[in-house]
């Protein structure tokens, strides 16, 4: 069986910071990088039905936190249910979501799924482009996925060389 990786970036490609992960999700697939991309605009059930299918997802979005703008957190699902400030946070939406994937599909989803969250500074203003401590947050994020899937890729690369 093949090994399937995603990222996902998620956001408003018209707001400002808002659009931080799908600029992350745009920059992997410009990248050489054998990795699938999807670019989603909400929260809602389409987030699960996207990773559905993949052994190792990502997901990034946007967040206020309240932290310094371009601070990049990464949790899991269950973290935005016992962290208090990410339950009062709209990612308690995003672990909702995908929490009823995990109920209803168990199967189906991912045995890895981690959520990269970078802080925004202006969620509000309409531009196609970020503040600079977000976009110098999202070049972190492109290299720490870079790392994290050439290293998995190379493991199964390697695993499937016969002698």
């Amino acid at each position: 069986m093949k090994t399937k990786f995603l990222v996902c970036g998620i956001g408003n490609p018209m707001l400002k910071d808002d659009r931080a992960g799908i600029e992350v999700a745009e920059r992997i697939e410009m990248s050489d990088l054998a990795v699938d991309t999807e670019i989603i605009y909400g929260v809602g059930f389409e987030v699960t039905d996207k990773v559905m299918g993949y052994d190792d997802v990502i997901v990034i979005d946007a967040a206020k936190l309240g932290k310094p703008p371009g601070t990049i957190t990464e949790v899991s699902v269950d973290d935005i249910f016992t962290d208090h400030e990410l339950a009062s946070s709209h990612a308690v939406t995003l672990g909702s979501t995908l929490k009823i994937g995990y109920e209803l599909f168990p199967e189906d989803m991912p045995s890895n799924l981690k959520i990269i969250l970078i802080e925004a500074e202006d969620y509000f203003e309409f531009t196609r482009e970020c503040s600079t401590s977000v976009n110098l947050a999202i070049a972190e994020v492109v290299e720490l996925i870079h790392n994290h899937y050439s290293a998995m890729l190379h493991q199964v690369h390697s695993s499937h060389i016969s002698i």
